[in-house]
């Protein structure tokens, strides 16, 4: 995603959360709240809601986020 975050700067940005942490444990339940569910660990959200329930490939992701960001009509 960094590198992708490179590519298309200000188009989207990005933070990992480490649940393995006490502030990344605060910041997950505050993710969960916002999702309204249990969030698969790892996983990918956006504006708080779950996309992927798992890391996707760059490649995936690129064309998630093309599909998000080019206009429709």
């Amino acid at each position: 995603m960094e590198d992708l975050q490179e590519e298309s700067p200000g188009l989207f940005t990005f933070s990992v959360v480490d649940a393995s942490t006490r502030e990344g444990v605060k910041r997950l339940q505050e993710l969960r709240q916002a999702a309204g569910r249990q969030i698969p660990v790892p996983g990918v959200m956006m504006d708080g809601s779950i996309i992927f329930d798992r890391i996707p490939d760059m490649e995936e992701f690129g064309e998630w986020l093309e599909g998000q960001t080019t206009p429709k009509g």
